[in-house]
């Protein structure tokens, strides 16, 4: 049997203290296995005196970690030798900390979580929310969202009483949604930066940046200029005239809703959105929340929220509809066009990016085409690039490689499977 390290597997050929930071990495996110007997390159070296050692690694483990941990420790027989195996259990009461640090994973390797992460297991021991958090602020007002709520849930004045009932209020406190949502909250990190380009980011046109107000006012302003930069055009069909959409209202609006409520506020960042003739790129601080995964994201299966507080006054303003459908609805907006959305899910972020459905790639230069159609569908096969670009395959070839030598474009896969996108 041949035993690999990996993130949730660690090996030792004997004790050191080092195994603890693992102890408190793993009781902070996620189960994982010590085994203590097997070296680095996955070899059975055994333990002497296993019995003897267990007591002490047991008492090690109780008293140097805290809160206690909780795991299994038990004397394995593999090749004729003993070992030991350590089975460390998520906990439910961290930070677990060794020495005053709290640990995490990475890759193969034990390291010190950083501020954001160590507040984010905080608020997790205690089954919070960020937007749930109180915060120590006396003077709140909410001129914006009492106006929202007049027009449309016929709220005349927005009290103590109806700030409770929105979930902004709680225990003689604010929490960090009312900080949100209010007019004068003025978190760093709570802001939306526009730039406007025509096709690629070195032809700026114009740039706005939204702070220091209530989300609702943010949310309001950029759909605003949305439709500014975006209107409808005309076609003809036959003997009718018909309106289309340059980017479905419908699919902007999910996309800044989700960008707003379901970012990640702990990071100290904001909203990106990037408009083009040719697409729009909006980008979210943060990953996916705890407890969803990508299958489930894009299929809407879960309604996991990462800031519940806030997605509550969204919904009862009918600026979202049930939650979990807000990719469905983006992806539906489109099922009229030939093109459709894409989506890059990372740790970090989350980018959407909305191409524009008149745009005529034809009318650009050929390799400034292709780099501005991938921008817009990225992960695209040459057989897509070569019928939107209108260019014979033998030049499509030649300008691709050209791209991919100059650093502009990547390949991933093979034969048929070969897609393009931009780096």
């Amino acid at each position: 049997m041949k035993f690999s390290e990996s993130k949730d597997v660690e090996l030792k050929e004997k004790y050191t203290k080092s195994m603890l930071k693992t102890v408190s990495a793993f009781s902070n996110y996620h189960d994982g296995t010590i085994y203590i007997g097997i070296n680095d390159k996955g070899d059975v070296v055994g333990v002497p005196k296993i019995s003897e050692e267990k007591n002490v690694i047991e008492n090690i483990i109780n008293t140097s970690i805290t809160p206690k941990p909780l795991f299994d420790l038990n004397i394995l027989q593999i090749e004729g030798k003993e070992i030991l195996e350590i089975t460390v259990y998520k906990g439910e009461d961290g930070p677990y900390y060794y020495r005053n640090i709290a640990y995490m994973r990475n890759d193969t390797s034990s390291t010190p979580v950083d501020g954001v992460n160590l507040t984010r297991l905080l608020l997790n021991s205690k089954n919070l929310t960020y937007d749930q958090l109180k915060v120590n602020t006396a003077k709140l007002s909410f001129d914006y969202l009492e106006n929202k709520l007049s027009s449309i849930l016929n709220v005349q004045k927005v009290n103590q009483a109806i700030l409770t009932t929105l979930g902004l209020y709680n225990d003689n406190a604010y929490n960090n949604a009312a900080l949100l949502l209010a007019d004068n909250g003025e978190l760093n990190q709570s802001y939306i930066d526009i730039a406007r380009f025509k096709m690629d980011a070195n032809t700026f046109l114009d740039r706005q940046r939204h702070e220091n107000q209530s989300i609702l006012a943010y949310f309001d302003n950029v759909m605003s200029y949305f439709e500014y930069q975006y209107p409808p055009y005309q076609i003809i069909d036959g003997v009718r005239r018909i309106s289309k959409e340059q980017v479905p209202l419908i699919a902007f609006r999910e996309t800044l809703t989700n960008a707003i409520v379901h970012r990640d506020y702990l990071l100290n960042a904001g909203v990106q959105i990037a408009m083009f003739d040719n697409r729009i790129e909006v980008v979210s601080p943060g990953g996916l929340p705890s407890g969803m995964d990508k299958e489930q994201y894009f299929k809407g299966l879960t309604s996991v929220s990462r800031n519940p507080n806030i997605a509550n006054v969204f919904f009862r303003l009918k600026l979202i509809e049930r939650f979990g459908t807000g990719i469905k609805r983006i992806l539906d907006s489109y099922s009229r066009y030939k093109i459709k959305p894409s989506f890059e899910v990372k740790q970090s972020h989350i980018k959407v990016v909305l191409p524009t459905t008149n745009f005529d790639y034809e009318k650009l230069a050929k390799k400034e085409g292709i780099v501005a159609y991938l921008h817009a569908f990225p992960n695209s096969s040459r057989q897509h690039i070569e019928q939107a670009i209108q260019i014979d395959k033998s030049s499509l070839i030649r300008r691709l490689n050209e791209l991919e030598k100059q650093g502009v474009i990547k390949k991933r896969g093979n034969g048929p499977s070969t897609v393009y996108a931009c780096l």
